[in-house]
């Protein structure tokens, strides 16, 4: 954890030798605006693991940890130091795009201001996998959710029903969306879009 005054001096430095390479985009100024940008992402990256802390039981927690770099680079590069401290900054950033990815990952939605303020609620698994007891009543139930989510599948393109069983292991344990990525050879924006696609077609469609 570093100061309040060393922050305010990491990012002057780093809005200056920004400015300074776009005006001449010489490879010197991009080496010394691509240096300073590192030391930024180190010292600052412990407000990231302050967020993702919290999602460590999360299928996706490797994505969030990205995705909180992700917002800590944007964060650094729209800051405006006459609009407050950089710390305040790049915590808005970073706490919004992470709630927001960790809600995404569950088919439950819950509303960003709650989802931000509150202790994370983890759906690992779709509804169809129940726990299976002994139990008439809950063997019933459990074959009514199974009809309704295959009704829902049935209206999903293939592509997206297969991102959605990787992500909540329907056939073996849930994998990051990285791995999902690796394995279907798509981009990360493709395959979160089908995600949440996806996921909002089966909210949309399915009451359980």
């Amino acid at each position: 954890m570093i100061s309040i005054e060393e922050s305010q001096k990491l990012m002057t430095t780093f809005i200056q030798l920004r400015d300074t390479y776009n005006e001449t985009q010489s490879k010197k100024d991009k080496l010394a605006f691509e240096k300073q940008q590192k030391i930024c992402v180190e010292k600052f990256k412990y407000l990231i693991t302050m967020k993702t802390n919290l999602y460590k039981k999360f299928s996706n927690y490797e994505d969030l940890n990205q995705d909180g770099y992700e917002a800590l680079l944007k964060a650094m590069k729209n800051y405006n130091p006459d609009k407050g401290i950089f710390f305040y900054w790049a915590f808005k950033y970073i706490n919004t795009r992470i709630s927001r990815c960790a809600n995404l990952h569950t088919a439950i939605r819950y509303p960003l201001k709650y989802s931000k303020k509150n202790i994370p609620h983890k759906e690992s698994v779709m509804p169809l996998l129940i726990e299976k007891f002994n139990c008439p009543e809950m063997q019933l139930e459990n074959m009514q959710v199974k009809s309704k989510i295959e009704k829902v599948f049935s209206i999903l393109p293939e592509n997206q029903i297969e991102i959605v069983k990787l992500v909540f292991g329907f056939d073996s344990k849930p994998i990051p969306i990285s791995k999902v990525c690796e394995q279907l050879n798509v981009s990360r924006i493709i395959c979160l879009k089908n995600l949440s696609q996806a996921l909002s077609t089966i909210k949309d469609n399915i009451k359980i």
